[in-house]
């Protein structure tokens, strides 16, 4: 469900698959916070800092407009954020950072027909095999439930990561306190991923900081960056460009708003290309669903890529785009992470 947010989020801030999975448990707890207001209080929240459009972009059909982590900080406050720094081990400025990158994803992969999901969602089953599977031993987080549903999970008592907010008026009709018992429960289980260690993986690697290019840029803005101030070979601009995360709405050939930058430089770059270079643009899924139409999918998904680069000026003789679906896996489709992994988009150089 997650996957290639996380996947997406650790390539570009250094940070490993745990952290990042811990960093969406925490983000997503406080979407279901009921000291917040659940999940029309934080939607309110971002209405409350004139952030209303943009949260609504990631509700509806998109593209998901991406947030600063000031503004992100403006909406949680300082506070949480310095929480999820404490308990991560990583800088204040990697978390804001990275936390900025996945939110409007992972709204997006939550809401459900423009509204955060109501109690009869099948998305609960999912956030269970996402951040479940690991007890129910909540601790900290239970405080956040409401009285009777903290006595029926049997959780302990702690002290919020915030304190109480102003009363909110609910952001979508469907988003009401009688539908929200259920997701706290499902809260609970993602604290528990994000607050106890994982015993069944054995003894965890110690916590790294993450070097200081992974947070003013990414891998392939500065690769990009260094070939634009140089002479280089095809090779040279393949490497580049397969350091980039393009990003796609769900199930969907049209490019995120987030990946805007990132193929303007790339155009930028393959503008400066060696005369004769031709690249190819493959589009991969991962084997979800029918193969039929992961091939369409994958195919969309390259053509919408080449004809991104066309609009900023590279030439269309040098691009050819090949769907190749489900069937060039680079990781294990059995899990998450494998799947998140193969759904990608690859660049060659035609020979």
């Amino acid at each position: 469900m997650f996957g290639q947010i996380l996947e997406q989020v650790s390539r570009r801030f250094g940070l490993d698959p745990d952290q990042a999975k811990r960093l969406m448990g925490l983000l997503v707890a406080q979407v279901f916070n009921p000291k917040q207001g659940g999940p029309a209080g934080f939607i309110q929240s971002f209405r409350n800092q004139g952030l209303g459009d943009l949260i609504d972009s990631w509700l509806g059909p998109g593209p998901n407009q991406p947030i600063t982590p000031a503004q992100l900080e403006g909406v949680l406050g300082s506070d949480t954020l310095s929480s999820f720094s404490n308990r991560l081990g990583l800088p204040a400025a990697t978390v804001g950072t990275a936390a900025a990158a996945m939110l409007p994803d992972a709204i997006d992969e939550l809401s459900e027909h423009g509204d955060l999901p109501v109690a009869a969602s099948p998305l609960s089953q999912k956030l269970e095999h996402w951040f479940g599977g690991i007890g129910m031993g909540l601790d900290e987080f239970g405080q956040w439930a409401a009285a009777s549903a903290v006595g029926a999970a049997g959780v302990a008592a702690a002290a919020p990561l915030r304190p109480d907010p102003p009363a909110v008026e609910p952001a979508r009709s469907r988003s009401r306190a009688h539908h929200l018992l259920p997701w706290l429960l499902i809260g609970g289980v993602i604290a528990a991923a994000v607050l106890l260690p994982r015993g069944c993986h054995g003894e965890r690697t110690g916590v790294t900081e993450a070097p200081t290019a992974a947070v003013n840029g990414d891998a392939a803005t500065q690769a990009l960056d260094q070939l634009i101030s140089r002479d280089f070979t095809a090779d040279d601009l393949v490497h580049a460009l397969n350091l980039m995360v393009v990003h796609f709405d769900t199930d969907s050939a049209r490019i995120s708003a987030q990946s805007d930058a990132i193929l303007a430089k790339a155009a930028v770059a393959m503008k400066k290309s060696p005369a004769g270079t031709r690249i190819e643009i493959g589009g991969h899924t991962d084997n979800s669903g029918d193969a039929a139409a992961n091939l369409k999918l994958s195919q969309d998904r390259a053509d919408a890529v080449k004809q991104r680069l066309i609009e900023q000026g590279v030439d269309a003789s040098i691009l050819t785009s090949v769907g190749h679906g489900q069937d060039q896996p680079v990781a294990d489709n059995a899990t998450d992470e494998g799947r998140a992994r193969n759904r990608r988009i690859e660049f060659s150089v035609v020979k």
